[in-house]
């Protein structure tokens, strides 16, 4: 079957609308959200994503460290629940950090579209939950050992299936978490931000055709993917590196924890070796994902900052990143949680961005590097009722 011709129109409405369904699902998602880490903080990201797990477009905006890295979870979906067995209405919940990477309480919500009988991708939304149980209440506790100490995990688990409540997994988060209103009416958020962005997109099949839709995702994608190319190449060729450290792990206070990143270009591909990272620590600053963030981050800021993200911006960006690491953790190892004395979750990837934009400037002398980082503080209470639940903490 010959692919259809796109005139130049069709492709720009095409170009702009697939990014504002995302756009409008994060409104959806920030409005309903129970907890301020939504509404509030933006700790938060939405996506469409195809059926094979390639990002097709993501809002603009909210937490930068969220970017493109979506596609892991739905991936190890297809992989595990299979796609013979999605069907119209399923809703499926994921933290699991060996695929996500991130701490507990960052939970996706996600469900396969369907048009005209056939899976054509999925809408996606990732939200930071206050507590998802563990030792603590709130964003995490900075001496936990191992990841059963920091709460509960989802493994591509179907909340709804065919449209039908799983009300086992219902009472399980209802009854393991100290607030269960909030992340339940988080949860509810997340799905009406996932239908939203399910119906928008298959009003776009319905207008344009599948056929059209499709090729005008490859071809933006292709086009995504050139622009990154041709930044790529004006970068000398190369291997470039740059180190910096976190100040410990939070249990072995007297160690610093060294960050060491390689970048090589080559042509227009840029590679990201972390074989110099620190290993795992048994400290809660791993990280089972770390890699793939950080690179995508630091390849993003430097080709094509101002662009909506696809997959194709990515395709140039290629890793080397041994198992074991500080952002390749192995299970049980406890994962990025919040530290004292790192101030929050996001340290470590801010300071491995930072030594891979560090090591790419000499090349580039007058692009200027600035820090960044972000930090937090809990306040909780307990609300001395008959059910003595604790009231929301605040960050």
């Amino acid at each position: 079957m010959s692919e259809p011709n796109i005139g130049t129109a069709t492709l720009g409405i095409l170009r702009a609308a697939i990014p504002a369904i995302c756009d409008e699902m994060a409104v959806v998602l920030q409005r309903t959200a129970y907890n301020m880490f939504i509404y509030e903080v933006q700790d938060y990201s939405v996506a469409i994503v195809d059926p094979e797990g390639n990002l097709i477009a993501q809002n603009r905006g909210a937490i930068p460290l969220f970017l493109a890295d979506l596609g892991p979870p739905i991936r190890s979906g297809l992989e595990e629940i299979g796609r013979d067995n999605l069907f119209p209405g399923d809703v499926i919940l994921m933290n699991h950090p060996a695929v996500c990477g991130q701490h507990l309480n960052n939970v996706i919500v996600y469900q396969p579209m369907f048009f005209e009988g056939r899976l054509v991708g999925f809408a996606v939304a990732r939200g930071h939950w206050m507590d998802i149980g563990g030792s603590k209440v709130g964003i995490g506790f900075s001496r936990t050992l191992d990841v059963y100490q920091e709460g509960l995990q989802f493994r591509n688990l179907k909340i709804y299936e065919a449209g039908k409540p799983n009300k086992t997994l219902f009472q399980i988060v209802q009854d393991n978490l100290r607030r269960p209103d909030l992340a339940l009416g988080d949860l509810r958020a997340q799905i009406a931000a996932c239908r939203l962005g399910e119906k928008r997109f298959l009003e776009l099949l319905q207008k344009h055709g599948f056929d059209t839709v499709l090729r005008a995702v490859q071809i933006i994608a292709d086009q995504s993917e050139e622009r990154a190319r041709k930044a790529v190449a004006q970068i000398p060729d190369g291997v470039y590196e740059a180190e910096s450290f976190l100040d410990n792990d939070g249990v072995d206070l007297d160690k610093t924890i060294p960050v060491k990143v390689r970048v090589i270009v080559e042509g227009t591909e840029m590679t990201f070796d972390y074989t110099e990272m620190s290993e795992q620590v048994q400290g809660p600053i791993n990280s089972g994902s770390g890699g793939l963030v950080t690179a995508r981050s630091a390849f993003k800021i430097l080709t094509s900052p101002a662009d909506s993200a696809n997959e194709g911006h990515f395709r140039p960006v290629k890793l080397i990143l041994p198992p074991g690491k500080l952002i390749s953790a192995k299970p049980p190892a406890p994962w990025l949680k919040a530290m004292r004395r790192l101030g929050h979750f996001s340290a470590v990837p801010l300071v491995i961005i930072e030594a891979a934009l560090i090591a790419t400037s000499a090349p580039r002398p007058k692009v200027p590097i600035a820090p960044g980082g972000m930090r937090s503080l809990n306040v909780g209470a307990r609300e001395w009722t008959k059910t003595a639940r604790p009231m929301r903490s605040t960050s």
